[in-house]
């Protein structure tokens, strides 16, 4: 006979509560009478016709042998019988109306015809449980689109041609669909092309928010087709630099509005492409009627860095103190226990899609570009595992410090140079260690990835070799398993030396403190040189997405990477949340 104790393992294991109760009951009785329970639990396992029949004998057995310690504790002179009321109740058959469903855990539970248990199924791939039904899992998508003043630049198609000779004046300018039904600037392009993608995807199922570069609003001065009402700036008016923001921070609270247009979903029902759509339709009457306009730089690293503080402040919430579901104010949750939950979170995607006319270089800075997107996808400085997502590991890097002061975390002088000893620092060099987030490397060791659909790559044997290479050792072979058609480039990641001054700033994380990781995509229209193509591939990789790109004057092809950007059907089995 199986011990009592692996007996009771073993129902556990099978989820069956009652009898896991009716174990810890007698556990407190008499070794003899334990062993009794055991035994007989095992005749009702093979003699009952159903699994909820045997629950109820194994209950049952279980009180009676609560009952007995009692009367045994009360010759003793000690009264339990509250203990044993309380185990009585503990041990009572479920009783449900048949063939009404609800959630356990992500799984569907579907109660029983005879009213008195439940049958316990996991959902479909892609699906999990929620308020009582197997719903699909979509992902969380935000939009970040460009709206520097380069986006006002002429679109020319094919043949080299400008799209529009000219345009009206404002307020109707290039949004007029007879007379520009291609746009004629990469802003009015942009939207119009951004409208048919958006109008494919069902936004109660891939929840929605949009992202600009900050901006400010004038209904004073005058306006114009590429600004219209509003006024670039490189920050959320009142940001004096906070690596952090929170809930008490004022500037994000009051000014976020400079940068988020439209926000995420709080409730189901919100028509997301309703909200972005009244930003890209042409018309613009401040402020009940705004619109995407281009003025101002580009700041990429920044703008990236706001996401990901409304990300962890507003959208993926686990663990924030709660009465209602309401109050978590983010669609996927629900309040359980006073803590808002999204029962689905091990298995849902949150995507960046940053679009943008060009690649923007980046400092290795905490606010730069790659550093910003890196502190997305798998986190900067660490000290454990857990301080890394995305499949990142905690690990000992070393590289040259200009200082010779040894690792801070906090200078900009750090020369990202990989290094094992001061020498190959040169002269006043200190190889310095510390411990960075590293995300897994491809298998052939060589860290190099192509731009064309991020495969393991040899840069001498792809395309845009230097053929010129004085060393001829460019040698581009499409018949290689390592031949990239488009750009063979190394992996920025590993040199990403820059770390947050507070080590809870190095990763993003819920209320509850686990962290969460976020990939990101770039669409680039803009980019014509290798140097820009690169920049914009490297910023892709930093945030562990894609690069995508496409010409302006191409709309079809324009649509068809966008379709693909936007794609994000979940086809992962949840896992327990």
């Amino acid at each position: 006979m199986p011990s009592f104790a692996s007996f009771c393992a073993r129902l556990t294991a099978l989820g069956l509560a009652l009898a896991t109760v009716a174990c810890s009951q007698a556990a407190t009785a008499p070794d003899t009478s334990a062993l009794d329970v055991a035994a007989d639990a095992a005749t009702d396992l093979a003699d009952a016709d159903t699994l909820t029949d045997a629950i109820a004998d194994i209950a049952a057995d279980a009180s009676s042998v609560a009952d007995t310690a009692d009367a045994a504790l009360d010759a003793a002179g000690t009264d339990a019988t509250a203990d044993a009321d309380a185990a009585d109740d503990a041990a009572e058959v479920v009783s449900c109306t048949p063939g009404t469903q609800t959630c356990q855990g992500i799984k569907l539970a579907t109660c029983l015809g005879g009213g008195d248990g439940y049958s316990v199924s996991a959902c479909f791939p892609g699906t999990a449980c929620f308020n009582g039904a197997c719903k699909a899992v979509g992902a969380n998508l935000i939009i970040a689109f460009d709206t520097s003043g380069s986006m006002s630049t002429d679109v020319t198609n094919k043949a080299g041609v400008k799209n529009c000779a000219s345009y009206d004046p404002w307020p109707k300018c290039e949004y007029d669909a007879t007379k520009y039904p291609n746009g004629c600037t990469r802003i009015g392009v942009s939207k119009g092309v951004f409208k048919q993608a958006l109008a494919k995807l069902d936004d109660q199922v891939t929840h929605l928010a949009l992202f600009k570069f900050p901006q400010t609003v004038d209904n004073v001065g005058s306006k114009s087709c590429d600004s219209g009402s509003y006024s670039g700036q490189d920050t959320v008016s009142g940001d004096n630099g906070e690596q952090g923001v929170d809930s008490t921070t004022s500037w994000f609270n009051k000014n976020f509005g400079e940068v988020l247009a439209v926000p995420y979903p709080g409730v189901s029902g919100f028509n997301s492409k309703a909200a972005i759509g009244k930003w890209m339709d042409g018309t613009e009457s401040q402020p009940s009627d705004p619109e995407l306009r281009a003025d101002g730089g580009t700041p990429l690293g920044k703008t990236l860095f706001y996401v990901g503080e409304y990300l962890r402040n507003k959208v993926i919430v686990d663990g924030k103190k709660c009465s209602a579901d309401a109050d978590c104010g983010s669609v996927n949750y629900l309040c359980q226990n006073g803590a808002c939950l999204d029962p689905a979170r091990s298995c849902r995607d949150t995507v960046v899609v940053l679009f943008t006319d060009g690649g923007e270089s980046s400092s290795n800075t905490y606010f730069g570009p790659w550093v910003q997107a890196k502190r997305l996808s798998t986190g900067l400085g660490c000290v454990t595992d857990s301080d890394c997502v995305g499949g990142a590991t905690c690990q000992q890097v070393f590289q040259c410090s200009k200082t010779g002061t040894g690792w801070t975390g906090s200078k900009e002088s750090v020369d990202d140079k990989p290094c094992g000893i001061d020498a190959d620092c040169g002269v006043g060099g200190k190889c310095a260690s510390h411990q960075q987030c590293q995300a897994k490397t491809d298998p052939t060791g060589l860290a190099y990835f192509c731009s064309d659909g991020a495969a393991p790559c040899d840069p001498l044997l792809s395309a845009h070799c230097n053929s010129t290479d004085p060393q001829k050792l460019c040698k581009p072979d499409p018949t290689s398993g390592l031949y990239c058609p488009a750009y063979c480039v190394r992996d920025p990641r590993p040199g990403i030396s820059a770390i947050a001054t507070s080590a809870s700033n190095n990763v993003l994380r819920s209320p509850d403190g686990k962290a969460f990781g976020v990939r990101l995509y770039i669409v680039d229209i803009g980019s014509t040189s290798d140097a820009d193509i690169i920049n914009s591939w490297h910023l892709a990789m930093s945030g562990g997405g894609h690069l995508l790109g496409v010409d302006a004057g191409d709309p079809a092809a324009f649509l068809g990477v966008l379709d693909k950007a936007f794609d994000w059907k979940n086809k992962k089995v949840c896992g327990a949340p």
